[in-house]
């Protein structure tokens, strides 16, 4: 049995774009059968209309469209959806609610305007990568985050976050990227409350740059025992905890120009490369375990 053959639409680079587009779909039926649709760069599109007539749509990309104002609620219901990239939409300051069972990809850094993560309805096990980088106006991420259960990878960096919400460890994360979250500050899912045993279990590096305080440590830093590497870059923290002896398959950290840090209470066992680059408040002592425990050592400018 022959397979039915992908249809594509890539709507023209050029001023006319946004107006092709909305006769186009005045035949419905004929674009039952679509699989991918690209808007990339289109200038005057300022709307992502009514796409539920699309049902069988794999990609939709929207990128560098820099008069986009408004997403239409049903891309949120496209069952089939693979791969959603709306970077660069300087203008688009909100994003419906998604429950996209098939999303692998989604792409939503540079959107300098966007006020808020979209509201995760139900259970996304498909997804692999996240992309955030460079959202200014977003401060922290919807509960609902946890969601994305399937998420291996989560790039953030390049956001002002006010906090962190640990549930942004969702269960299969293995590679998280973090800068400048501005407070410093990482919270439990809920005040009072201790984050479930399964978040974060198969994390295997976690790159913290300039984002991380002393309160890191007391939420979200116990359920990272799988990390392999870790890195906490200008981090404002001023120790690492002994719990940290726990970390069977840490092997590499960097601490680099974290300028407060005082004290090692504790290293991993399998420790072979430490750095510490310009951490001009480490103590002797600290030193000293260094110099005694790690294979590979950096401790460039201490004084």
């Amino acid at each position: 049995m022959c397979k039915k053959a992908k249809f594509v639409i890539t709507v023209p680079i050029y001023s006319l774009c946004s107006y092709l587009f909305f006769p186009l779909f005045s035949l419905q039926k004929k674009f039952e059968n679509l699989t991918e649709l690209n808007f990339d760069y289109c200038d005057l599109l300022e709307q992502i209309p009514d796409v539920s007539h699309l049902p069988n749509l794999e990609k939709l990309s929207f990128l560098g469209c820099e008069s986009l104002i408004a997403v239409d609620v049903s891309v949120g219901f496209l069952t089939k959806l693979k791969i959603l990239i709306a970077q660069h939409c300087v203008e688009l300051r909100r994003f419906p609610p998604l429950n996209l069972p098939s999303l692998e990809i989604l792409e939503l850094s540079s959107c300098l305007s966007l006020d808020n993560f979209p509201e995760i309805l139900g259970e996304m096990g498909n997804i692999r990568e996240l992309h955030l980088k460079e959202l200014p106006m977003i401060k922290e991420l919807p509960v609902s985050f946890q969601n994305l259960t399937g998420l291996q990878s989560l790039d953030i960096t390049g956001c002002d976050f006010l906090q962190l919400n640990s549930s942004v460890l969702t269960p299969e994360l293995t590679d998280f990227m973090v800068d400048g979250c501005k407070e410093r500050k990482w919270v439990n899912s809920k005040d009072g409350e201790e984050v479930g045993s399964t978040v974060a279990s198969n994390l295997r590096s976690g790159c913290f740059f300039s984002c991380l305080n002393d309160d890191f440590f007391s939420a979200g830093f116990t359920q990272l025992t799988k990390v392999t590497c870790l890195i906490l870059w200008e981090a404002n923290i001023t120790f690492l905890p002994e719990c940290i002896k726990e970390f069977h398959h840490l092997i590499d950290i960097d601490v680099s120009y974290c300028k407060r840090l005082q004290e090692i209470r504790g290293l991993p066992p399998n420790l072979r490369i430490f750095r510490a680059i310009k951490c001009t408040s480490l103590t002797s002592s600290s030193s000293n375990m260094l110099l005694n425990k790690v294979l590979v050592l950096f401790l460039m400018n201490l004084i």
